[in-house]
C-alpha cells in the first residue's frame, strides 16, 4: 500500500512505459482514475505511510475511502505546492469515510508481503492534466514573440517584402537565444574560461591560448547566423542587410557568453578594409592581401571565418592613445627572404615592439595594432601566425607576438583579454603613416554601435527572466508580483528606460545602413525620420553613434540592476543556469561601458563633434531632425512641445559656452541629446498606430517625474502591467 500512495503521488515525475508495465504485476487495486488524477495534483511527492498499522487496518475491516470531488478538484486549481500529510489521521480518515474502495484483506495482505502494488492510471489523462496546470516556475520565451517594443521596432524599421524573409532568421535566433543546447554552451565558457598554456608536456614553449569547447560552439554558431557578414549581403536585403545584422546582435548578445565581441571587431576591421580595397592608390601586393583578410572576416563558414583583434590600450594611456609606447620601424624583408605568414601571404615590412596591455581576441587570426612611427601614431595590420622551416618541415608558430597573461576580469570572464608582448611582429602599415587614430576611428564608428546595441540586448534578456518571474512568483496571501503595485510601476520604469534606447540605438543602425547603402528604399512609416540629405545623414549618424554607446550602456546597466533586485536572493546568485543568470549579464553590460572607451572618453569625443570643426553642420543637422520628425498630432503635443523647448536650451548652450566649459558638463550633454533623440522615435512610433501603451512610454521618457501621479492604484497598475507585459492581457493566460 506503500507503493500505492507513493505512485500516485509522484505522477509528475512518472514514466510511463513503467507505469504501461504495472499492469503485469501479481495484485491490483482497481481506482477509479478521474479522483486519483485530480487527487494527484494536490498531494506531495512522497507521503510517508505507517506500513504495519495500514496492515492491521486491512486484516480488521473493509477500507473506506472518502473523497469530496469538488473540493478536491479547487485545491488542485489553486494549490501546486507540497503538501505534508501525516498518515495517522489519513488512515482514520481512510477507516471512516463514506466512498468506498472495497478490498478483500486476505489477498491484499499476502500482496503486501510479496511485492509492490500497482495502481492503473489513463496515462493520456494524466499527461493532458500535467500540462494544464498553473506554472509554478519562471519560464523564458522567445525574445522574438515575448519582447513587444523589438516586435514594434522591426514592424517600423523594415519594409514588408524584406521583413518577410527576415522574420525567419530572426525567429529561428530569438528561438536559439533561450535553447538548452546554447545555454548549455554558456554554462560551458562561464564555468571553463580561457588559460594559458605555456610549455608541453616536454617543456617546450608553446605560448598556447586554450578555451573551453562551448566558447568554441557560439563562436562557430555567430559565424554561421552571419552575424559578421551581413552587411557584406547588403543586396540579399534591399539595403537593409545592417538594420537586420543590429536586430541580430540583441537578439544573440546574451546568449553569446561574449563571443558577440569578438564578431563585433571583426565587422568593425572588416569595414575598415573594405574602405581602403575601394582606394585606388592602394599597391596590389596590400590590396590583394586586405580582400583575403576581409573575405574570411565576412565569411559565413566556421571552417573559414577569422576574428580580428584591435590592439591600442597601452599601461600608459589606456583610452588615450596619445602616450603610446609601441613602435614601429619600417625594415623589409630580404631578397632573399621569402618568410610568409600562415596563409601564404609575404610578411609586412613594418616590424612593431612594445606592449599591448589589454587586447582582445588574442586567439584570432589578425589584428589591426596601434604603433608609433617616426611621423606619428600609425595602424597597421599583423597577423597572428606565421610560417617557420623545422627541420624541413613548414609549422606554424606566433608572429612574433607572445601571450603573457590574461585579464582576471569581474565581467566577460569568457573572453580571452590579455597583455600582449610584441617583439619583431611584422605587418603593414593602413592607410597613410601617421593617421592612425583616424584608421581606428572608422572601426569604433562599428564597434561602438554594436556594444551598444549588445547592451540594449542584455538589458532585454534580464527584463525578460524579471517578467517570467513575476508572473508565477507568490507573495502574501497568494498574490503574484505582478500584481504587487509598487513592483509593477518598479518595472514599468525599467522597461520605459529599455524602449528608449531601444529606440535610438535601431535608429543609429538605420543611419550606418543608410550611410552604407544609399539607395536603399526607407519603408514609409521611416521616410520622416531618416534625412534625405546624406550629409545630414552623416552628421547624425557620427554624433548619436557615440551618445548611444555611452547613454545606452550606461542605462541598461542600471536596467539590469532592477531586473536582478526584482528577483531577490535568486538575482544576486551566480547560478548554473544561465537562461535566468542576471547576475552574468550584469557583469558583462558592466565591461562595455569601459570597452571602446568609457563614457567620459566618449562624452569628450561628442563635445568635439558639437563644437569642433564640424560641430555647425552637425548642431544644424540635428536641429533640422527634430523640426522635421516630431509628429504634429494634437494629442501629442505637451511631449512635442517639451522636446522644442528643450533641444533650444541645448542649442543655446553649445553655441554660447566654451569647449572647456562644455567639456566638464559632458555627460548631462550626452543624456540630454539621448533624452530627446529617444523622445521623438518612441513618439513616432506610438502615432503610426496610435497605440495607446506606446503613447504612455513616449510620455513617461518625455515628461518630468512626478512625486506622485495623478492616478489611482488600479490605473496605474494596468497601466504598468501594459507596459511590462505587452498591451494586450494575454499574458494573464499564463497565470
Amino acid at each position: 500500500m506503500l507503493n500505492v500512495i507513493e505512485k500516485a503521488q509522484n505522477h509528475a515525475g512518472m514514466d510511463l512505459t513503467t507505469l504501461s508495465g504495472t499492469t503485469t504485476q501479481v495484485a491490483t487495486v482497481e481506482l477509479n482514475e478521474k479522483p486519483l488524477l485530480e487527487a494527484t495534483q494536490t498531494q506531495p511527492r512522497t507521503v510517508e505511510v505507517d506500513e504495519k498499522a495500514l496492515l492491521q487496518a486491512a486484516q480488521t475491516q473493509l477500507q473506506t475511502v472518502e473523497v469530496d470531488e469538488k473540493a478536491l478538484l479547487e485545491a488542485a486549481q489553486t494549490q501546486p505546492q507540497t503538501v505534508q500529510v501525516n498518515e495517522k489521521p489519513l488512515l482514520e480518515a481512510a477507516q471512516t469515510q463514506p466512498q468506498t474502495v472495497e478490498v478483500n484483506e486476505k489477498p491484499l495482505l499476502e500482496a503486501v508481503q510479496t511485492q509492490p502494488q500497482t495502481v492503473e492510471v489513463d496515462e493520456k489523462a494524466l499527461l493532458e492534466a500535467a500540462q494544464t496546470q498553473p506554472r509554478t516556475t519562471p519560464k523564458l520565451e522567445s525574445p522574438y514573440l515575448d519582447d513587444v517594443a523589438f516586435a514594434r521596432l522591426v514592424d517600423l524599421h523594415l519594409p514588408p517584402e524584406v521583413k518577410k524573409s527576415a522574420e525567419v532568421e530572426l525567429a529561428r535566433l530569438g528561438d536559439a537565444a533561450v535553447s538548452q543546447q546554447l545555454m548549455g554552451w554558456v554554462a560551458d565558457a562561464e564555468s571553463s574560461p580561457p588559460h594559458i598554456q605555456h610549455w608541453d608536456s616536454w617543456g617546450e614553449e608553446k605560448d598556447g591560448l586554450v578555451t573551453s569547447q562551448g566558447w568554441k560552439n557560439l563562436w562557430r554558431f555567430g559565424i554561421s547566423e552571419r552575424l559578421a557578414a551581413l552587411p557584406s549581403l547588403n543586396k540579399e536585403y534591399e539595403g537593409h542587410a545592417r538594420m537586420i545584422q543590429l536586430l541580430k546582435v540583441h537578439l544573440f548578445a546574451p546568449a553569446s557568453a561574449t563571443t558577440s565581441f569578438h564578431l563585433i571587431l571583426s565587422d568593425g576591421v572588416a569595414s575598415l578594409l573594405l574602405a581602403h580595397l575601394h582606394d585606388s592608390k592602394i599597391d596590389e601586393a596590400t590590396r590583394s592581401l586586405f580582400q583575403h583578410a576581409y573575405e574570411r572576416l565576412t565569411s559565413t563558414d566556421p571552417n573559414e571565418g577569422w576574428t580580428s583583434g584591435l590592439w591600442m590600450t597601452e599601461r600608459a594611456g589606456g583610452s588615450d592613445l596619445t602616450p603610446t609606447e609601441t613602435t614601429a620601424t619600417f625594415s623589409p624583408l630580404g631578397p632573399d627572404d621569402n618568410s610568409k605568414d600562415a596563409d601564404g601571404f609575404p610578411l609586412g615590412p613594418w616590424v612593431l615592439d612594445g606592449l599591448k596591455w589589454f587586447s582582445t581576441s588574442t586567439e584570432g587570426s589578425m589584428a589591426v595594432a596601434v604603433a608609433r612611427t617616426a611621423s606619428g601614431l600609425s595602424a597597421f595590420y599583423v597577423p597572428m601566425r606565421r610560417a617557420v622551416k623545422v627541420n624541413g618541415v613548414t609549422q606554424v608558430e606566433l608572429n612574433g607576438v607572445r601571450i603573457r597573461r590574461l585579464k582576471n576580469k569581474m565581467g566577460t570572464k569568457s573572453l580571452p583579454t590579455g597583455e600582449l608582448e610584441l617583439k619583431g611582429m611584422r605587418g603593414w602599415l593602413i592607410g597613410t603613416e601617421g593617421k592612425g587614430i583616424g584608421e581606428i576611428g572608422v572601426v569604433l564608428n562599428i564597434t561602438r554601435i554594436h556594444l551598444a546595441m549588445a547592451s540594449v540586448g542584455l538589458a532585454a534578456r534580464g527584463l525578460s527572466v524579471a517578467r517570467s518571474f513575476a508572473r508565477v512568483r507568490k507573495v502574501s496571501r497568494g498574490t503574484r508580483l505582478s500584481s504587487v503595485p509598487l513592483h509593477m510601476k518598479t518595472l514599468a520604469k525599467a522597461h520605459v528606460t529599455y524602449r528608449a534606447h531601444l529606440a535610438m540605438c535601431s535608429f543609429v543602425a538605420a543611419l550606418l545602413g543608410r550611410t552604407e547603402q544609399l539607395q536603399a528604399a526607407s519603408p514609409p512609416q521611416l521616410l520622416d525620420l531618416v534625412p534625405k540629405s546624406a550629409q545630414d545623414v552623416s552628421c547624425l549618424l557620427r554624433l548619436l553613434g557615440s551618445v548611444a554607446k555611452a547613454t545606452s550602456t550606461m542605462d541598461c546597466v542600471g536596467v539590469l540592476q532592477t531586473g536582478m533586485e526584482s528577483l531577490g536572493g535568486v538575482g544576486y546568485v551566480e547560478n548554473d543556469d544561465m537562461a535566468f543568470n542576471v547576475a552574468r549579464l550584469f557583469r558583462d553590460c558592466s565591461a562595455i561601458l569601459i570597452g571602446e572607451g568609457t563614457t567620459d572618453v566618449i562624452g569628450t569625443d561628442v563635445v568635439k563633434i558639437l563644437k569642433g570643426s564640424i560641430g555647425p553642420y552637425v548642431v544644424k543637422a540635428y536641429g533640422r531632425w527634430v523640426e522635421s520628425s516630431l509628429p504634429k498630432k494634437e494629442s501629442m503635443a505637451p511631449e512635442a512641445t517639451i522636446i522644442s523647448q528643450q533641444w533650444s536650451e541645448l542649442e543655446t548652450a553649445i553655441s554660447s559656452n566654451t569647449m572647456e566649459h562644455l567639456t566638464r558638463n559632458a555627460r548631462e550633454i550626452m543624456q540630454r541629446v539621448a533624452k530627446l533623440t529617444s523622445g521623438i522615435l518612441l513618439l513616432a512610433d506610438a502615432a503610426r498606430d496610435d497605440n495607446a501603451v506606446a503613447m504612455e512610454v513616449a510620455r513617461r521618457w518625455i515628461q518630468p517625474a512626478t512625486l506622485l501621479e495623478g492616478l489611482s492604484a488600479e490605473q496605474g497598475l494596468m497601466l504598468d502591467q501594459q507596459i511590462v507585459f505587452g498591451d494586450q492581457p494575454t499574458w494573464l493566460g499564463v497565470l
